[in-house]
């Protein structure tokens, strides 16, 4: 899975009752997951949220990845029982 990245942050009309005039809708994603969310500031701080969150979800991704550490298998000589 690629990691994730900034697709978009455009700027959008405040929510109802939003007292701040300054919106950004801004769209996460990688191969397989699409983020959408909106959040308040200027574009320059929209962007470092979004950078932010990016960082974070790309280190949890390379911290999750599952996967099994074998033993090594004791070797049998068969050589002794021939």
């Amino acid at each position: 899975m690629s990691r994730y990245k900034i697709k978009s942050i455009e700027q959008v009309t405040p929510p109802i009752g939003a007292t701040d005039n300054h919106w950004y809708k801004y769209v996460i994603a990688n191969d397989l997951n699409t983020i959408t969310s909106l959040r308040s500031g200027s574009k320059k701080e929209v962007q470092k949220f979004a950078a932010d969150s990016i960082k974070r979800l790309n280190e949890k991704y390379l911290t999750h990845i599952n996967f099994k550490i074998h033993k090594p298998v004791n070797e049998v000589n068969f050589s002794a029982y021939l």
